[in-house]
């Protein structure tokens, strides 16, 4: 399946997280059309760049992870609590799995992911999350886990169907295929949904502007997350 994210796949400019994306345009555009994504399309970006990034961000999945927890505490009916306990135990048993398998394929192993520290870009945006999963409610927390969720959806979409983008040859075309493949399409549409149906239960119309903010500081700590691999050595 291939998306040209803006023109073929209008439920990404749809709903609540449409509107939020929208009027939060500028900084979103910042974290969409990073120097580091640019690196990836063109096949250009250092290799220890991206080996450093990978390392945070297997740090940053187990923040993640602690965030959607918090969302079963958070959820007011049964059915919510599965649908967030399922997003917890897809991240434990098969994300985390997957990302370490992953960064082995990039000399990473396992031992190194434990012990690297984490960067300041890390700090700052994790704790940011979390402050929202535990002052907030529900809704607080999907908007600011929502930066992510559909950034990366229309990263991967964007890259994965421009023709500018470098296939052969490219280091990161297996990223790109992840984030740009029907799998994660589909997390992202179901996520996307689950935003409007929290929305309308929390009455998202009534405190846009707070969510709003929430969306945008989210957004820019994204943005700032692309140079989180720039701040240790590898060993």
């Amino acid at each position: 399946m291939a998306w040209h994210a803006q023109r073929d796949w209008p439920i990404l400019e749809s709903g609540l997280a449409g509107r939020l994306r929208r009027d939060c345009m500028e900084d979103w555009t910042r974290f969409i059309h990073h120097p580091f994504v640019k690196g990836l399309a063109s096949g250009t970006l250092p290799p220890e760049t991206f080996q450093r990034f990978l390392i945070q961000d297997y740090l940053y999945l187990i923040q993640y992870t602690r965030a959607c927890a918090l969302s079963v505490h958070k959820s007011t009916t049964v059915a919510d609590m599965r649908e967030a306990a399922a997003l917890v135990s897809g991240i434990l048993d098969t994300e985390l799995p997957l990302h370490v398998g992953y960064c082995k394929g990039w000399g990473i192993d396992e031992d190194m992911l434990r012990k690297a520290p984490e960067s300041l870009q890390l700090m700052a945006y994790s704790r940011f999350i979390l402050d929202r999963a535990q002052t907030g409610d529900l809704l607080d927390l999907l908007v600011t886990l929502a930066p992510c969720m559909v950034g990366y959806g229309e990263i991967g979409a964007r890259l994965h169907a421009d023709p500018a983008t470098r296939r052969e040859g490219n280091p990161y075309w297996s990223w790109i295929a992840l984030y740009g493949g029907d799998e994660f399409t589909t997390l992202v549409e179901d996520g996307i949904r689950r935003l409007d149906r929290i929305g309308q239960q929390y009455g998202a119309d009534a405190r846009y502007p707070m969510l709003k903010a929430e969306f945008s500081t989210a957004t820019r700590l994204e943005a700032a997350f692309w140079d989180a691999g720039s701040e240790f050595p590898l060993s």
